[in-house]
C-alpha cells in the first residue's frame, strides 16, 4: 500500500504535463473553449447582482421615475446576460468536440506506432485485443480528463473565486466567512480524492481493462476458429489442390 501512495503524486506529475502539451498543440481553440466557458460562469455570477437591483428598484414603487429607470436598466443588464451565458457556453461546447478529437487522434496515432514498434517477440507474446483495449481506455481517460478540467474544474473554481469576491465586496465578513470555508474544502477534498477515491478508482479500471482485453481476445479467437471452419467446410475445388496466395486472403479477409 505505501508503494502505490508514493506513486500518485509521479503518476499526477506525469498525466498532466502530457495533456498540456497536447493543449499547446491547439492553442486558439484551447483558449476559445476555456475563454467560451469561462465568460459564460461569469456572466451566471453577475446574474443574482442585477437581480437584487431589479428587485431593490420594484420595491420602491413605479411611481418614481429613477427606481423605474434602474429597474428597467437591471433588466436590460439580466437579459444581455443570459444571451452572453448561452452564446458563450455555445461556443465552448462546440469548440471542445474537434478539440478532443484531434488530442484523442493524435494519441492514438503515437500510441500505435509505438506499439508497431514493439519486438517481434513481443507481438508473439502479446494479444492484440488487450493492447487494443488498454490503448482505447487510455483515450476514454483522456476524453474524461479534458471535459472534467475545461468544462468542471475551471468554471466551479471561477464560481468559488467569483462568489467569494462579491460577496466580500457587499457583505466583508461573509466574505471571509466563504474563504475560509474554501480553505478548508479545497485540500480536503484532494486529500480525500487521492488517498482514497483514488486507490479504489485505479483498481476498479485495472479490473475492467484486463475483463475487457480477455473478452478482446476471446473475441480474436473465436472469430479465428470461425474462420478456420469456414475454409474447412468448402468444398474443395477440382483443379490444382493449392490455391494461390492472393485467393486465399482474399477468402481469408471476405470470412472475417
Amino acid at each position: 500500500m505505501t508503494a502505490q501512495v508514493n506513486k500518485r503524486p509521479a503518476a499526477i506529475r506525469a498525466v498532466l504535463p502530457f495533456v498540456f502539451r497536447h493543449w499547446l498543440k491547439q492553442p486558439a481553440r484551447a483558449a476559445t473553449v476555456a475563454g467560451g466557458l469561462l465568460g459564460a460562469t461569469v456572466a451566471d455570477l453577475f446574474m443574482p447582482l442585477f437581480s437584487g437591483r431589479l428587485v431593490d428598484a420594484m420595491t420602491l414603487g413605479a411611481s418614481d421615475p429613477a427606481a423605474r429607470g434602474a429597474a428597467l436598466a437591471a433588466f436590460g443588464a439580466i437579459v444581455v446576460l443570459g444571451l452572453a451565458s448561452m452564446i458563450l457556453r455555445f461556443i465552448g461546447l462546440q469548440a471542445i468536440v474537434p478539440f478532443t478529437l484531434r488530442i484523442m487522434s493524435d494519441v492514438s496515432r503515437d500510441a500505435f506506432m509505438r506499439v508497431q514498434r514493439f519486438s517481434t517477440d513481443w507481438h508473439a507474446n502479446s494479444f492484440a485485443g488487450s493492447t487494443v483495449r488498454k490503448i482505447t481506455r487510455g483515450l476514454w481517460a483522456l476524453d474524461l480528463l479534458n471535459d472534467t478540467i475545461l468544462m468542471a474544474l475551471l468554471p466551479s473554481l471561477m464560481v468559488l473565486l467569483g462568489s467569494m469576491i462579491l460577496l466580500g465586496l457587499h457583505w466583508s465578513s461573509l466574505g471571509l466567512v466563504v474563504a475560509a470555508g474554501a480553505a478548508i474544502y479545497v485540500p480536503m477534498i484532494v486529500l480525500l480524492s487521492t488517498r482514497y477515491i483514488a486507490p479504489a478508482a485505479r483498481v476498479s479500471n485495472a479490473w475492467d481493462t484486463r475483463i475487457g482485453g480477455t473478452l478482446a481476445d476471446f473475441h480474436l479467437l473465436q472469430r479465428g476458429g470461425e474462420i478456420v471452419r469456414r475454409r474447412g467446410a468448402r468444398r474443395r475445388p477440382a483443379g490444382p489442390r493449392h490455391r494461390p496466395l492472393a485467393k486465399t486472403r482474399a477468402a481469408n479477409l471476405a470470412a472475417l
